[in-house]
């Protein structure tokens, strides 16, 4: 589809360097499977990871980060009591909020306790894979644990506010009625199934949608814009748009990779990259310029 506006190259690659320059503080309320991985990630990304749990401290925590992203995985009382704190606050001081609802076609608690954050006021990303979001949008269990097996239909009918990441085969952007495959040339397909299913990676994506969602917010010129519904939809889509290229070029480096423990280093080292003029004239090579 058209967006109306074209998003460069250079662009994308400039939201990594701002992470770099700027070095934002990302509060991310995790799951323990993966947490280390994504602070690992933004810190490799430039930015400054800070995990916390505490339902307590999660109003105090959200002021002062630059955005926060909520992995909904391992969910519990306390962390769903946490993760309201988190979006009320990140909603009544504007900041930028990344919601990753890991398995929420699992159980019909967590779908229930998703679907309670998501009728919450605010605006920001959803990032899931294709069975975590079809979910959502039908109200209904996958029973696919936290993986995306079937080959699920999403609809773009997504809040308004919102941008939809949703991660698989091929990265899809949902928005307002309106939708974006990754574009790219077949043979180096962003979503491209990885020769390594290397765990936590899903979460990684949603940490760093958060970090490029701060950085397209600091990016902006002209911060009175920002009220602006259409500007802002057009920050949250850049940034999920870097996000996916991003973690598409890291996992193509981690595909070379002779193992496992290899393929985890090659991931973070690709996002060490991400500022660099490598990723963009990847980005050059093997993708679809004209966004």
């Amino acid at each position: 589809m058209n967006l109306g506006y074209k998003i460069r190259p250079e662009e994308i690659a400039g939201i990594f360097q701002e992470i770099r320059r700027k070095r934002p503080l990302i509060h991310m309320l995790p799951n323990a499977v993966s947490a280390s991985l994504c602070a690992d990630g933004l810190s490799a990304l430039g930015a400054r990871p800070l995990m916390a749990v505490a339902a307590c401290e999660m109003a105090e925590i959200t002021q002062q980060a630059d955005a926060s992203v909520i992995n909904l995985g391992q969910p519990d009382l306390e962390k769903l009591r946490a993760a309201e704190a988190v979006v009320k606050e990140a909603a009544g001081s504007a900041k930028p909020l990344v919601l990753d609802p890991v398995g929420c076609g699992a159980s019909r608690f967590r779908l229930e306790s998703v679907q309670r954050i998501l009728n919450m006021p605010w605006q920001g990303i959803v990032k899931g894979n294709r069975s975590e979001l079809y979910s959502i949008q039908q109200n209904c269990l996958t029973k696919e644990g936290v993986d995306a097996i079937a080959d699920w239909e999403l609809s773009e009918q997504v809040p308004a506010g919102r941008v939809y990441l949703a991660t698989g085969e091929q990265d899809l952007i949902l928005w307002e009625q309106k939708s974006l495959k990754i574009p790219h040339k077949e043979e180096h397909c962003p979503g491209k199934k990885s020769r390594y299913n290397i765990v936590g990676s899903g979460c990684l994506t949603g940490a760093v949608a958060g970090a490029c969602y701060a950085a397209a917010l600091s990016l902006q010129p002209d911060m009175r814009a920002i009220c602006d519904e259409e500007v802002h939809a057009q920050m949250r889509v850049k940034a999920v748009l870097a996000a996916s290229l991003g973690m598409a070029f890291s996992l193509r480096r981690a595909d070379k990779a002779s193992g496992y423990g290899m393929a985890k280093t090659a991931l973070l080292d690709g996002l060490c990259l991400l500022a660099r003029e490598e990723f963009e004239d990847w980005i050059r090579q093997n993708v679809q310029t004209d966004i």
